[in-house]
């Protein structure tokens, strides 16, 4: 401990000596970094040494942070708390003892020290913000250095130590980051035990509206906890209904810009107190008072922006009356924003814009809070010490390159006949045929039918050269297709159609043609008969090869085999369709012929 007191009376920087100073101290096993007891017994000396010095600090009746003080040469030199500080910050900047073993002594000292101490104690930590905000550092003690301004926050008043809460908040905001959900209200809950309390009854001889009184400051439950208006329509008309009589006040008493300019809004915020005194007899001159005016709408703001915030479920919205309520309410209340002086449109704006922030940490809250920051890419290093230079090609890119090199060195490469090749379907095939053979032993995973391009490009072909085989890729899928006389003879039997299904497919196919020959005849008679007749048309002529067409369709399917009752039924549709179309051709060509044989006799005449 005598060291250290040696030390932080030494002038210079502490990288000159404090290495050195811990090393006779401690006498560590490893010369530059201390090992975990090391570090233990490191820490208890500094912390009794602090004490130490916190004591002769109160008995001399200096503040904690100028004890040790002097003066040499007209300069004044830094306390020895400070540079106890220091020392410790460097070396657990450099790594050589254990990284939160500051955030240690720091905590230590706020707990020893009153306010007024704490202030310049905190001074102290906000101009070393850069450095214990490192991650070597940040890491070790960060949930210390939480603990420490939490138990600040908790020792000032909300009330009189505004500005000092304010430094320790904003510092915290910028000590951890972003997406740090220890600073994240995630579920919203809001600080019921802020009560406003104010009077209940009229006192004598006031000259104020008492009724007003008490609906204005009765708003402040409903500010401080804005959960419970939802799902409680009695609470949510009793707090409209008073709304509207401050908005109503406000309206009827608007403030002139004389009296917006008399306060100077500057010099209240050297003043600023977080709560107003709810005395009646200051009613009168808190409605004169744009600020006061203010807050009272910017809390309106506030709680309508909650009820109308994201992510809440179906039971937490708000009802469509309801919606219309707070549309109503919040463009009077803007309004009225935009109406009091000084620069009212000015300060709408930036309220909207905050609230507009406020509604994407809702959102980001919502999502979970998801990190901001991007971690930086790591460039490689090159090796050699210089940077390597892409290649340039003359078309973009090495094959397009290539391909114009080949154009010109084999002039004729796209007029070959061999340029394009397409396989036989048993080449194609012939891999996935083996894959299906179960003696080849090759397993599932490895067959040709998984590769999509090889069975893509293998149906192409079979559709071009083997119309047989793509049939079958409906029934019995990819392996189907290939060539029976490719698969053995146990594999070929699931594939290979069955002889009475070849047989009624040819007897359909059989079928299909001899209607199609009717048909055809047909409409040759038809035309025949129209030309030996001069156009006269008979209908009955022209039904009448149908009937013999079709009994020899008939005649011919019964001399081969007597079809099912499906075939009948095939056949007998599709004669119908072949008849009703020899009908319709005959009665065109009646109309035709008509039309000709008028036509003629005009010519005649």
């Amino acid at each position: 401990m005598d060291l250290f007191r040696q030390a932080i009376l030494r002038p210079g920087p502490p990288e000159e000596f404090a290495l050195r100073t811990v090393q006779e101290a401690i006498k560590p096993q490893k010369q530059i970094k201390l090992v975990q007891d090391e570090n233990q017994l490191l820490e208890n000396i500094l912390r009794s040494l602090l004490q130490e010095l916190v004591a002769a600090a109160v008995q001399s009746g200096q503040k904690i942070m100028e004890y040790g003080m002097s003066i040499v040469d007209g300069e004044s030199s830094q306390g020895q708390i400070p540079r106890l500080l220091d020392i410790v910050l460097y070396l657990c900047e450099k790594e050589h003892v254990e990284g939160g073993m500051i955030f240690q002594l720091l905590e230590d000292l706020t707990e020893m020290s009153t306010m007024r101490n704490c202030e310049d104690i905190f001074g102290y930590i906000e101009s070393k913000q850069d450095i214990l905000g490192k991650p070597e550092l940040f890491a070790r003690g960060k949930l210390v250095m939480l603990r420490t301004c939490n138990q600040l926050l908790r020792r000032l008043s909300k009330a009189n130590d505004v500005v000092f809460c304010g430094r320790i908040i904003m510092f915290l905001a910028h000590f951890f980051p972003l997406s740090e959900r220890s600073a994240v209200n995630i579920k919203g809950v809001f600080n019921t035990s802020n009560e406003t309390k104010y009077e209940t009854q009229a006192p004598e001889g006031i000259s104020i509206d008492f009724n007003f009184y008490k609906t204005l400051w009765s708003l402040q439950e409903y500010f401080c906890n804005p959960p419970s208006l939802i799902n409680a329509p009695g609470k949510w008309h009793k707090f409209t209904s008073g709304l509207m009589i401050v908005l109503n006040t406000f309206e009827a008493q608007p403030l002139s810009d004389e009296e917006g300019n008399a306060h100077n809004l500057e010099d209240d915020a050297a003043t600023f107190n977080i709560k107003y005194l709810t005395s009646s007899k200051l009613m009168g001159l808190e409605l004169k008072d744009p600020s006061f005016r203010r807050h009272v709408l910017v809390q309106s703001l506030i709680l309508f922006d909650y009820l109308k915030a994201p992510g809440k479920s179906e039971k937490e919205l708000p009802s469509e009356a309801m919606e219309e309520e707070i549309k109503t309410s919040e463009e009077r209340v803007k309004k009225l924003l935009e109406m009091t002086p000084p620069k009212g449109k000015d300060f709408l704006c930036s309220i909207e814009h905050i609230l507009e922030r406020e509604r994407n940490w809702v959102w980001w809250k919502r999502d979970g809070c998801p990190p901001f920051e991007k971690q930086p890419v790591e460039k490689k290093p090159v090796q050699g010490g210089t940077k390597k230079r892409r290649p340039r090609w003359r078309l973009g890119n090495k094959e397009l390159s290539q391909l114009w090199k080949w154009a010109d060195q084999y002039p004729n490469a796209l007029t070959d006949t061999q340029r394009v090749c397409t396989p036989s379907i048993t080449d194609y095939w012939k891999p996935l045929a083996e894959d299906m053979d179960e003696s080849a032993g090759i397993e599932a995973e490895y067959h040709h039918k998984n590769n999509r391009v090889y069975c893509w490009k293998g149906l192409r072909f079979s559709a071009r050269q083997d119309l047989e085989g793509f049939s079958r890729f409906t029934e019995h899928g990819i392996e189907g297709v290939v060539p029976l006389e490719l698969l053995p003879d146990d594999v070929r039997a699931r594939y290979q159609a069955k002889p009475s299904e070849r047989t009624k497919r040819a007897k359909k196919e059989e079928t299909k043609i001899s209607a199609q020959q009717a048909e055809e005849n047909q409409i040759a008679t038809a035309a025949s008969e129209m030309d030996n007749e001069g156009g006269r048309a008979d209908p009955e002529a022209s039904v009448a090869p149908i009937d013999t067409d079709t009994r020899i369709a008939t005649v011919t399917i019964s001399q081969e085999e007597t079809p099912t009752p499906e075939d009948n039924q095939k056949q007998s549709s599709d004669t119908d369709i072949a008849q009703e179309a020899g009908q319709m051709e005959a009665e065109t060509g009646m109309i035709d012929g008509e039309t000709d044989a008028d036509v003629d006799l005009d010519a005649v005449g």
